[in-house]
This record gives C-alpha cells, structure tokens and sequence, in this order.
C-alpha cells in the first residue's frame, strides 16, 4: 500500500517535474543571451556606438520579458544566472544612460526585482571608473570630474541606504570595492591636473 501510494504521486507529479526541468533550462538559455546582449550594449557605449548599442539594449529588454514569463509559472527558478542577468541589464540601463542621455528605466519600467537593480547601480559605479579612465587619455580633465562626482553620489546614496544591506545580496561587499574605486579615481584626476599644470 505505502509502495504503491508513492508510485501513483510520483507518477502524478513526473510530467509537471518534466515542464520545470525543460522551463529551467529555457530560463538559463535566456539569461545567458541577457546577460551578453547587456554585455554588448555596454562595450558599445564605452566605444560611443550609440545606434548599435540602443539595438542591443532593446534585444536584452525583449528577453526580460520572456524570462519573467516563464518566471510567473515557475517562480523558484528566479536564482543564480537570472539574478545576475537581471543585475546586469540595470547596469546596462544606467551605463546607456550616462553616455547618450538616453532616459533611465527604473527597475519597473525593466520588469525585474527591485534588489537586482540595486545590484546593478553598484555594477554601474565601476563602469563609470572605466569612463573616467578613457576620458582622462583624451585629456578631458572636467568631464571626467563630473562622471567621478556622478560615481561619488551614487556610492553616498547606496552607503546611506537606509534598509539592511543583508536585504540585498552582496551589496555591503560591492559597497567596499566602490569605496576603493573611488579613491583610485580621485588620484587618477588629481595625477591628470598635476599633469596639466
């Protein structure tokens, strides 16, 4: 009787476990191509491809939505490479936004948690160091200033948070190499002025 009363539930649930397993795989698939499509938008915006960049910026939109569908029905597979795919379409939305005065979309806008886009305003901080670091060779000492003073808000407003970090994974860790990020870059434009006078 125990036997058999395990055999007909494990039968019950085998075709429900089939869809999950093929739905998790899809998940993952997706959030990789999410995760370099944001990749692209950002290397693009660094290179000021504006044109190619939006087009790869919409492409990673387009597969949060498929994501978050299969999300609604299988909410448990919202972990591991979802969360960071998730972390790094808000970077590319912040970094977009830097470069061509694009208007920022906000976690809802994107359709994703709102832990993973505060994740991904960290991430944004260490692009914004690359930003400077690119405008400094091209000697373009003030707008290197102000993408640091840009990077320097951003670290008070996530230090300031007023919730536990504890609330979003990793953040306390990711606050720290901001910290760091920002002193580097303070020397590096105090180095540039030095050089220039």
């Amino acid at each position: 009787m125990l036997v058999e009363k395990i055999k007909g539930y494990l039968n019950s649930i085998s075709g429900v476990l089939q869809e999950r397993f093929e739905n998790r795989e899809r998940v993952l698939m997706l959030a990789r191509e999410l995760i370099r499509y944001c990749g692209e938008t950002i290397s693009l915006s660094h290179k000021g491809k504006k044109e190619e960049a939006l087009k790869k910026y919409q492409i990673a939109i387009s597969k949060v939505s498929e994501i978050q569908k299969i999300i609604d029905s299988f909410p448990e597979l919202l972990y591991g490479d979802v969360g960071t795919a998730y972390q790094e379409l808000a970077e590319a939305s912040i970094v977009i936004s830097l470069y061509f005065d694009v208007e920022l979309k906000l976690s809802k806008e994107l359709g994703i948690p709102d832990i993973y886009y505060i994740s991904g305003i960290a991430d944004a901080i260490g692009e914004m160091r690359r930003r400077v670091l690119e405008l400094l060779k091209k000697n373009k000492i003030d707008e290197a200033e102000n993408t640091y003073n840009i990077m320097e808000e951003l670290y008070e407003l996530l230090w300031s948070f007023e919730y536990p970090k504890s609330l979003v994974p990793g953040l306390r860790q990711k606050i720290d190499t901001i910290r760091r990020l920002l002193e580097e870059t303070n020397h590096d434009i105090f180095l540039a002025k030095l050089g220039r006078s």
